[in-house]
């Protein structure tokens, strides 16, 4: 019964190992497609749940080169230059100027995970359909409580490798999820794309929150 039991967890643990790895080995390519991809073009939708229950939402397009992006939304338009964010806000015609946390880039920005999962997570697979689309379903759950993100789940689709849907939470029951439609790579903006002109808002009011 003894030996029978060392199998069987000698397995399990071996089955666990083995998915680990392929879930990994598929972030890393996705990860490294994106990154060879050149600038990035997507619509997108984002909700924001607490226990289950949606909070809020929105759309809008994202533009991402390397660290660096812009999204444009009805709501407000931000403009991150990998180190600075300004975010606009259309109802205020206010400028909030900031240096996010990593966690609140996550938040904002789908495509963080490809420096995210590396260290600090532990990775698990699965399979679903989405949009009608066979896709990995890759589960990341921090090893420690002091992680930004305690968990993500990346919807990988497994015929491009693109992910179509991030869902993520730090905790206490409140998750945002990010579905990705129409995206496009190869594109290419200068940097100055993602910093904000003051001359485009003029009367805009710029609060530095540095």
């Amino acid at each position: 019964m003894k030996k029978l039991l060392y199998v069987l967890f000698a397995l399990l643990t071996f089955t666990s190992a083995a998915q680990a790895q392929t879930a990994k080995q598929i972030l890393d390519q996705t990860a490294a497609k994106l990154k060879k991809s050149g600038g990035l073009q997507a619509t997108f939708k984002v909700g924001n749940f607490t226990d289950g229950k949606e909070t809020g939402s929105g759309s809008g397009t994202i533009y991402v080169k390397g660290d660096k992006f812009h999204i444009d939304s009805p709501q407000m338009k931000t403009w991150f230059d990998g180190k600075t964010q300004w975010s606009y806000l259309e109802g205020s015609n206010e400028v909030n100027v900031s240096h996010p946390t990593e966690a609140e880039l996550q938040s904002i920005n789908p495509y963080t995970f490809v420096n995210l999962y590396k260290q600090g997570y532990t990775y698990s697979l699965s399979h679903t359909t989405l949009r009608g689309k066979a896709c990995h379903e890759v589960t990341l759950t921090a090893t420690s409580p002091r992680q930004g993100i305690r968990k993500m789940i990346l919807d990988i689709d497994e015929g491009t490798g693109w992910p179509l849907c991030i869902r993520l939470t730090q905790g206490q029951g409140q998750w945002t999820r990010i579905s990705v439609y129409d995206l496009t790579a190869g594109h290419r903006w200068n940097d100055t794309f993602f910093r904000f002109n003051s001359k485009d808002f003029p009367q805009a009011e710029i609060i530095d929150l540095r």
